[in-house]
């Protein structure tokens, strides 16, 4: 009988570990962490399951790929979508999503010790300059083109949760020919990639079937 439980254990632990690898993918941080755009180990460029050559040995060997080999998107910003998707962009302004980096500009010093307490990170001064707020409220943090850059009028159109943050760097998207164009960026948001800044810890409340119904913009 015991033998049988730890047989069954083991299972358990197998799934709940399968469970958490898909979510650990999908992770914003582990883009910080590698320093590397989603683009760089997904063939889609906002993530999903098919992996490049350079994904696929990083799945394997766990070792980030080399500068010299990166063929990852940059990131171009909100204001570089706008010009062919103008309806999406203007429904965006008015969503929360448009508004994440003045959030944090004004998080009350209080609620953001209890918040990171929560996450289990520590936030140093202003959340507005912490890694671990930063990451889901901006878009590409200190990835390439991606939030700060060099001044005010080139960060602008990363800051925030853009169109970017969920459909991954448009560098390819913008250049790719016509019929080659959805192979280059997630038209597919999931709900995995939502959680990943969505936890429980942050938004209780969050209910992906009924966030969609609504989504971040309009899909005319």
């Amino acid at each position: 009988m015991r033998g049988r439980f730890t047989v069954l254990g083991f299972i358990v632990v197998g799934l709940m570990v399968a469970v958490a690898a898909q979510y650990v993918w999908a992770y914003p941080e582990f883009a910080l962490t590698t320093e590397r755009a989603c683009g760089t180990c997904h063939v889609k460029a906002g993530g999903g399951p098919e992996l490049t050559d350079a994904g696929t040995a990083y799945k394997s060997d766990g070792k980030v790929p080399a500068a010299d080999d990166l063929k990852s998107p940059a990131y171009l910003g909100d204001a570089k979508c706008k010009m062919c998707h103008m309806s999406q962009h203007k429904s965006w302004v008015e969503t929360k999503h448009a508004k994440t980096l003045a959030t944090l500009e004004g998080a009350d010093a209080e609620l953001t010790s209890a918040q990171a307490k929560k996450l289990g990170i520590e936030v140093e001064g202003a959340a507005s300059e912490a890694d671990g707020c930063l990451t889901c409220h901006v878009t590409g943090y200190k990835l390439e083109g991606g939030y700060p850059q060099k001044d005010a009028k080139t960060t602008a159109p990363v800051s925030n949760v853009t169109c970017e943050s969920c459909h991954g760097p448009g560098g390819n998207h913008m250049k790719a020919p016509k019929d080659e164009k959805a192979a280059t960026i997630n038209g597919n948001v999931t709900e995995v990639m939502c959680k990943s800044c969505h936890t429980p810890e942050m938004s209780p409340d969050f209910k992906f079937a009924e966030y969609v119904k609504t989504g971040a913009h309009t899909t005319k």
